[in-house]
């Protein structure tokens, strides 16, 4: 682990209590958490920032620590994101089991002032986000478990799990949550209680009657305000069969399928238990759906846009599980990816227009190695942005109209490519929305889970909730230990 600690001798234990004197702030931490500053080695204590830290931890929390030394455990945890754009160099990575061992992290982070990130499940590209240059990286991953309650039709779910293991749990009790948003709204608007540890160590809960504002900003001010380690959340009735699967077109039928997509939107999706994703792979000409509707109806009329389009493969049929649909998908072996968002009203000229902009945008790509762009369009429907209001209301200041999200992401194998690529997703988005402003269907919200590094997330959610969502934090977390200490993700400074 991150240093080898001997049994202390009656002098080093002196050199210890003297070492941690030494430091009053420090050694009120250890007190006030039950650790005594004797088991602490006076060679860790006599060092300051980040090896202060990493060494406190291996003392104490020797089976949960590692660092660079300790060889392949530590490239497993510093490597586990999608996206290869995202490994850092963290002096070392505390992987914690239980809340309190992220209390007592938290709280010693802030006392000896190191920089630190925490990651989840890793879902941000971006460079620095969820991992950290000669920093602390605080892995959720050991905080995993799913407890299901009947009575309340909740499940209280640690936050280092992934989805896929949660709808398993779930399934048993035949519920779910994901692909629900036309009909129940956001997964953050379903989230009924958030546990969190502040910046000093301390655990608290937000909800709807306590904390309240802080709940408020929680449902998508990402890491801005303490970490969270567990999410109580409404897990919704899922039906005995359901149809779904993926339907699979050539490049060639692109203006087609976008086409349908609008139609979708104008009709199919007022139908609320549909959903449909896709993945418009623009780079190699294949285009993904994956439709899906909660009951037991084979060939909804939701979908009717897409059913005369010739595919070169569907799979759709019913299913019993959820997890059945969602288990399918197109192979991916490009370890480098990123991508930028933006945002429109619905139109299906325009829908069509912006699909054959990123194509020609894909065309750069000829000379980057492994070079490959994906496009990633949601349809968001109106249900879906009004839901919230039932619930408290969340930050995103959305506009209640049918939209396209639009997330353009590209991948490629080099590291040597990576500025090419920022900048072509710079420029990619620039030219998509020079298009909608002109035709007056730009809508400038941006959504967080699909921004570039560089896009300015909480501005555009309107000035009134940005406003807000700086006084929470300067509420919940005075010294700004989660806008300075820890740099990455979108900030409110």
């Amino acid at each position: 682990m991150f240093l080898a600690t001997a049994v202390a001798g009656p002098v080093a234990l002196a050199a210890a209590a003297t070492a941690a004197g030494a430091n009053p702030a420090l050694n009120t931490f250890l007190t006030n958490s039950g650790v005594s500053p004797s088991r602490i080695p006076a060679s860790v204590l006599a060092q300051g920032g980040t090896s202060l830290s990493c060494g406190i931890l291996d003392s104490i929390r020797s089976e949960e620590t590692v660092s660079v030394r300790d060889g392949n455990v530590y490239v497993t945890e510093r490597e586990a994101h999608w996206s290869a754009v995202a490994w850092d160099s963290p002096t070392c990575i505390f992987t914690p089991n239980t809340t309190d061992h992220v209390r007592f992290a938290v709280g010693l982070l802030k006392v000896t002032g190191t920089k630190y990130a925490v990651r989840s499940g890793g879902h941000s590209p971006h460079e620095d986000f969820a991992s950290i240059k000669n920093g602390v990286l605080i892995s959720m991953t050991g905080i995993k478990d799913v407890t299901y309650d009947a009575t309340s039709e909740t499940a209280r779910l640690g936050m280092g799990i992934r989805w896929g293991d949660v709808y398993a749990a779930l399934d048993k009790y035949d519920r779910g949550l994901s692909h629900r948003s036309n009909e129940y709204g956001w997964a953050a608007d379903n989230v009924q209680n958030f546990e969190i540890v502040l910046a000093d160590g301390e655990l608290t809960n937000a909800n709807a009657t306590s904390k309240s504002d802080l709940f408020w900003a929680l449902k998508g001010g990402q890491n801005n305000f303490g970490v969270v380690t567990h999410i109580t959340t409404r897990a919704i009735p899922s039906p005995s069969q359901l149809w779904g699967g993926l339907l699979l077109f050539n490049g060639s039928q692109q203006d087609a399928v976008i086409s349908a997509y609008a139609k979708y939107q104008e009709k199919g999706q007022l139908d609320k238990k549909s959903a449909l994703i896709a993945d418009l792979v623009l780079s190699n000409d294949t285009l993904a759906l994956t439709l899906v509707y909660f009951g037991p109806t084979e060939k909804p009329a939701a979908f009717e846009a897409f059913y005369g389009i010739p595919s070169v493969r569907d799979t759709t049929k019913l299913h019993s599980t959820f997890i059945d649909i969602i288990s399918e998908g197109l192979p991916n072996n490009i370890p480098r990816w990123s991508y930028g968002y933006t945002n429109l009203g619905l139109d299906e000229k325009t829908y069509v227009d912006v699909l054959n902009i990123c194509k020609e945008q894909g065309k750069k790509l000829a000379d980057v190695n492994g070079g490959t762009l994906v496009v990633n369009a949601q349809p968001i429907s109106k249900s879906m942005v009004t839901y919230s209001s039932n619930t408290g209301g969340n930050p995103l200041g959305l506009t209640p109209r049918a939209q396209l999200w639009l997330n353009v992401s590209f991948g490629w194998n080099l590291e040597s490519d990576d500025a090419k690529i920022f900048a072509l997703i710079d420029e990619t988005i620039a030219k998509v929305e020079a298009l909608t402003k002109a035709r007056n269907l730009y809508d400038p919200f941006i959504f967080l889970n699909d921004a570039f590094k560089n896009q300015k997330v909480f501005q555009s959610w309107g000035a009134d909730n940005f406003a807000k969502l700086k006084a929470v934090s300067a509420k919940y977390d005075p010294s700004g230990v989660f806008q300075h200490q820890v740099p990455g993700g979108f900030k409110l400074v």
